[in-house]
């Protein structure tokens, strides 16, 4: 997934700094702004009650199918399915985040 999210990013920065902007948060570069589970992952977490930003890729991407774990395979062929679809990502400003505390 790392590899569609860096691809959607790149190809959607202007349209991503426009939103944010709209919303009252202001953002210099791809480090201001991810998605929840990527800010978990750099040690932050979005704070109660934050709205994320929904935005939709226009590219079409290719993402293998899982079921309960495993993969989809095809009846006919054996292949693994994929899905092949726009992506959908919300993303939370690093304003809308705060420092992950562990007790």
């Amino acid at each position: 997934m790392q590899s569609n999210y860096l691809k959607f990013i790149s190809n959607e920065l202007d349209n991503i700094k426009v939103g944010f902007d709209m919303y009252g948060y202001p953002i210099n570069g791809t480090e201001d702004f991810s998605t929840y589970k990527g800010w978990v992952e750099k040690g932050r977490k979005v704070k109660v009650g934050e709205k994320g930003m929904k935005i939709e890729s226009a590219d079409i991407y290719s993402q293998p199918l899982y079921e309960n774990g495993r993969p989809v395979l095809d009846k006919r062929t054996g292949k693994q399915k994929f899905y092949k679809g726009t992506k959908r990502f919300v993303l939370f400003a690093v304003q809308q985040t705060e420092t992950l505390t562990r007790v």
